[in-house]
């Protein structure tokens, strides 16, 4: 791309403005100011048909304005600006600015200079933060009939992209352009004469190419007060649970629901969007540069390679080839495995460690590792449904058939790869920006929209704090619970953290929470993902109120402290919990036995009163060899401390009277007398007062 920011402020002796008049000799020397170009290109960017565009060009050559990479008459000849050239078109910018309103104080002003059909010429007082700007479709209102328009809430607006890296400051006073933007310092005198003659010219483009804007050239405008439609499509790529990047302060958080192609090569832009996609991930990539330490690979994976490595062998050769390699791997027991089996074992794998632990992977590093191995590993991670969002780095040279799985597994996150590949081609892509330097990316949706992005840091980046619609997977009574707690801190700033990360619910953000932890304890708590909670608890129980409890996630708590938890739980909390332990204990059974608190009755706890409640009331799901255990220490342990809803635990006994023949009919009225003399002792709000005021279960009764 030719260095158009150099070539036009190179500083020629002080000329009079010269508008170009040809529509053609303009969009031709605009484009050709962007990058060098064959006829044809020209021809097709441009939307000048390829005579007139030849003739034109024909025209500009002859008048030394363009020069071509090969002899005149040359087919495939790339044609640049020349310096006349690049003067020229100067000259015509420097015309349309002069044309531009008296310039206002005020900070971040724009006006359009000059428009063609999506391109145009902007002009600002300040240097812009963003290669986006948000431009009305109609005049706002004005402030005190002069200056600036304000950015009112009625009007629409449209989002350019500046196709320059920065502007070019000019001094419309003596036609000069500057090197530098104006410094405006209000102590002094001169800046209030100086500062109204330099302005910032830049060129960019509208993303909606047929928008109609009616702000009439040079009418200065100001930012919105209030946020416009983001430049990108909102369902697609502000509502996934994972943030990407930032475009403009005035857009939300890039948080994309669908797959991410990133087509680079570079360590550093692979290392940076391995960053932004670690947060509740699974990343299966060459982690040099990014991380040191791997997890163990998993040794499930070997059941996709061993098919890999012998695709010739039958189907029950490999399962037995395959169990004797993980039972030698994992030395459960000594076995033997074929040479050639092992050789290629080495080969693939080398000196890799491998676990059988059902918890999930997080980094998975295949620098070391063949294309067999690689592919078994990402294999591996597409058929298991359990697995977080994938982030996979995907070799040149792999198979149509694992790219088709790829951009078909709705659980991945972003591919990495070095090339365009086909079975890529329709999804949602980021690629180097040529014109930005890092961290600025290029992200093109499947509709075409090419936009500039920001790639963020998890650990430097704040959430966007505006209210982002909930992935339909939130569980949306837990998140507005979250917030009507929220909305009881008095601190706003605490308050604001503590929304940025309901916003991260129920995925949360590791890196983030970790940043917030000391401060904020509340928000990293809301933050943690589910398998980091519970040890965030133990850290922070002190600092936090129980009512956070409401959002412990039960596949990710060790159950002997579940005792622990609901010692300081609030009832609300207990009710949700009870809904969750209801399905752990009626899906595994083991969940009893690992729940089960070790503690004598007489020393009871509202906390293993409560279990013990649940265990009762789930009875008829439990193994019969736990039954005499739920009559012998369930039952005292539950009336030490019998929690408000019992009922169910009481149903629960009842059933266990009624299926057990090894309680007599005397020790079920002894039982019973002491539930109901437990039960006169409680207030009138209790289930058991309740329940023995109705006299539902009578000793007469049984």
């Amino acid at each position: 791309m030719p260095d158009d920011d150099n070539n036009l402020n190179i500083q020629y002796p002080p000329s009079r403005p010269i508008k170009i008049r040809s529509r053609n000799k303009r969009r031709i020397l605009r484009y050709l100011a962007e990058r060098s170009s064959t006829v044809s290109e020209v021809a097709i960017a441009t939307g000048i048909r390829v005579p007139h565009a030849s003739a034109e060009i024909r025209r500009l050559r002859n008048d030394t304005l363009l020069d071509s990479d090969m002899p005149s008459g040359s087919r495939g000849g790339r044609l640049h600006l020349t310096e006349n050239g690049w003067r020229v078109l100067k000259l015509d910018e420097l015309a349309m600015a002069s044309e531009a309103k008296t310039i206002s104080m005020e900070e971040r002003g724009y006006c359009i200079l000059f428009r063609d059909g999506p391109n145009l010429l902007l002009g600002l007082t300040g240097s812009p933060d963003s290669p986006l700007l948000p431009i009305p479709d109609r005049p706002p209102e004005k402030l005190g009939g002069e200056g600036f328009s304000s950015g009112t809430k009625g009007v629409p607006w449209s989002w350019a992209v500046f196709t320059e890296r920065s502007p070019r400051w000019v001094d419309l006073s003596t036609n000069e352009f500057k090197s530098a933007p104006p410094v405006y310092d209000r102590e002094k005198i001169e800046t209030f004469s100086e500062s109204k003659s330099i302005i910032g010219i830049i060129r960019a483009r509208l993303l909606d190419e047929e928008r109609p804007i009616a702000i009439a050239p040079g009418e200065w405008f100001s930012a919105p007060d209030h946020r416009p439609k983001p430049p990108l499509p909102e369902e697609s790529m502000h509502r996934g649970n994972w943030t990407l990047a930032k475009c403009h302060e005035m857009s939300p958080d890039i948080r994309p629901s669908s797959t991410i192609v990133a087509v680079v090569s570079e360590k550093l832009p692979r290392t940076m969007l391995l960053k932004a996609a670690k947060s509740g991930s699974l990343i299966i990539a060459d982690l040099t540069g990014f991380e040191s330490n791997s997890d163990k690979l998993p040794l499930e994976s070997l059941d996709h390679w061993i098919s890999i490595a012998h695709p010739r062998l039958s189907e029950a050769e490999r399962n037995r080839r395959c169990q004797a390699l993980k039972d030698r791997i994992s030395g459960t027991r000594r076995a033997r495995t074929e040479d050639s089996t092992w050789r290629r074992f080495r080969q693939d794998w080398g000196n890799s460690e491998f676990s059988s632990s059902s918890n999930h992977p997080r980094l998975l590093d295949t620098r070391s590792l063949g294309k067999a191995a690689s592919e078994s590993l990402t294999r591996w991670a597409l058929s298991n449904d359990e697995n977080p969002p994938l982030v996979i780095d995907v070799p040149d040279n792999i198979s149509d058939d694992l790219a088709n799985s790829i951009s078909t597994n709705p659980n991945v996150r972003m591919v990495l790869t070095e090339r365009n590949l086909e079975p890529f081609s329709g999804m949602d892509s980021v690629r180097i920006d040529h014109l930005r330097p890092l961290p600025w990316m290029v992200l093109s949706t499947k509709g075409g929209r090419e936009v500039p992005i920001r790639i963020v840091d998890p650990i430097l980046h704040s959430p966007d704090t505006h209210q982002i619609p909930l992935s339909k997977e939130k569980d949306s009574h837990i998140t507005n619970e979250l917030k009507a707690l929220a909305s009881s801190i008095d601190d706003k700033e605490y308050q604001s953290m503590v929304r940025s990360a309901i916003s991260q619910y129920p995925e949360g953000n590791e890196d983030w929470a970790n940043r917030m932890e000391a401060r904020y304890p509340v928000a990293a708590w809301i933050a943690s993902p589910p398998r980091s909670r519970w040890p965030r608890w133990q850290r922070l129980s002190s600092r936090l109120n129980p009512e956070w409890l409401i959002i412990l996630d039960f596949d990710h708590l060790p159950l002997e402290g579940l005792s622990e938890v609901a010692d300081v739980a609030p009832q609300s909390v207990l009710e949700v919990f009870s809904v969750e332990f209801t399905r752990l204990l009626r899906t595994d059974q083991n969940t009893a036995l690992k729940s089960r608190p070790t503690i004598d009755p007489r020393n009871a706890t509202r906390g293993s009163s409560w279990v013990a409640s649940q265990l009762l009331a789930n009875s008829a799901w439990l193994p019969e060899s736990f039954h005499d255990d739920l009559i012998e220490w369930s039952l005292g342990v539950w009336l030490a401390h019998p929690p408000i809803k019992s009922i169910n635990t009481i149903q629960g006994l009842v059933w266990l009277f009624s299926s057990s023949e090894r309680v007599s009919e005397d020790k079920e009225i002894s039982i019973l007398k002491k539930i109901l003399s437990k039960a006169s002792q409680l207030p009138l709000d209790h289930d058991m007062r309740s329940w023995a005021i109705l006299d539902r279960v009578t000793p007469k009764n049984i």
